[in-house]
């Protein structure tokens, strides 16, 4: 009877513990969220920045027209143009990568910035971006087990910055 009782528990032990396991691989999770455009006091907070109240998240797929975005100085300190990358999940590596296709036809890809994710919102400073075109965004992550998990994203600038 004894030894009946300690496999029960043995067994209890498992179930539990295999059931908190696909519940954790359920809750990680990395989307692109958006893009947003914030000034120099947020992108030099580097992974510790947070998105000022108030700040408009463009979804994936926008196409951002007129003054939106535009530096307002001759220092160009902002109109700085972030990546909002939401993450649920254990800290990992990530990178983010962009495309830009540029009105003349032209692309160019850089290289990739890698971060640091941790659970919560991530900003992740895109560059120096003027140019109106279509930018392709590319954001990969994983905890070292099988295939990175990936998101993309699009946004288009067809901006008339002076």
């Amino acid at each position: 009877m004894r030894t009946l009782v300690i496999v029960f528990v043995i067994a209890c032990c498992v179930v539990a513990l295999v059931a908190s396991i696909s519940l954790t691989a359920l809750a990680d999770g990395g989307t692109l969220t958006g893009f947003a455009f914030v000034d120099s006091s947020v992108t030099g907070m580097g992974s510790q920045a947070k998105l000022p109240a108030g700040v408009k998240i463009y979804p994936p797929g926008s196409k951002i027209t007129g003054t939106e975005g535009c530096p307002t100085n001759r220092y160009h300190t902002d109109g700085m143009i972030v990546a909002v990358i939401d993450y649920q999940g254990r800290p990992t590596a990530a990178s983010v990568t962009i495309s830009e296709t540029f009105d003349s036809g032209e692309i160019f890809l850089s290289a990739p910035y890698y971060i640091d994710l941790n659970g919560g919102r991530t900003l992740q400073y895109l560059g120096p971006i003027f140019e109106n075109g279509t930018y392709d965004v590319f954001f990969s992550y994983d905890h070292n087990m099988g295939a990175a998990k990936t998101a993309s994203a699009k946004f288009e600038l067809n901006r008339s910055c002076h």
